[in-house]
């Protein structure tokens, strides 16, 4: 069987094309990533459904919670962080509370945009669907929630957002690994 070819990093901007965004914009290219600007919500749901990205990022002045709903409502998967320039701490904590993953300040720093790609560049990248044959689906959830825990460094809340599960089913779980007799670290 032949191997999935690795997609590249795409990533999407939803905003005003302004210079925050263009410098965002090209700083993600520095580090090779696609990059597409789009002018609002709608426009993006338009284009993830003919070219898929690895992430995205909407301005906290459009409605994230919409958009977001509207994603999962269309099936199209796809992590989304938001952004803004000198935006309220009360637009952030909205658009996080409406499923954003994170907010990224605009005018954006360097590092902060290479953090960025870096945590959702393993989303465009696949991974060996042949390597889960022979695994229940039990193991497949263990190995996902520990790594993904390893990954935030312990932090449940944020692992739980990026699996889509609740903090609740975070801990249940771990629970169940742990009487069934799985190494969890202490730290998890």
């Amino acid at each position: 069987m032949e191997a999935f070819a690795p997609s590249p990093v795409r990533m999407m901007l939803i905003g005003a094309h302004g210079s925050e965004f263009a410098a965002a914009a090209a700083m993600a290219r520095e580090a090779g990533v696609e990059v597409d600007i789009v002018q609002s919500p709608e426009a993006a749901v338009e284009q993830l459904r003919r070219k898929p990205a690895s992430l995205t990022m909407i301005e906290v002045g459009f409605d994230v919670r919409s958009f977001i709903e509207r994603l999962r409502s269309e099936r199209i998967t796809v992590p989304v962080l938001a952004c803004g320039i000198d935006a309220p701490a009360s637009a952030a904590v909205a658009a996080i509370k409406g499923g954003a993953r994170d907010y990224v300040p605009l005018p954006p720093e360097r590092e902060l945009i290479a953090a960025a790609i870096a945590m959702f560049a393993d989303c465009a990248t696949g991974f060996d669907v042949e390597a889960l044959v022979g695994h229940t689906v039990a193991d497949v959830e263990r190995e996902l929630i520990l790594h993904t825990l390893e990954r935030c460094k312990g932090n449940r809340t944020s692992a739980s957002t990026m699996l889509g599960i609740s903090v609740r089913t975070m801990r249940n779980k771990l629970r169940s690994f742990i009487e069934a007799g799985f190494p969890v670290s202490p730290a998890l």
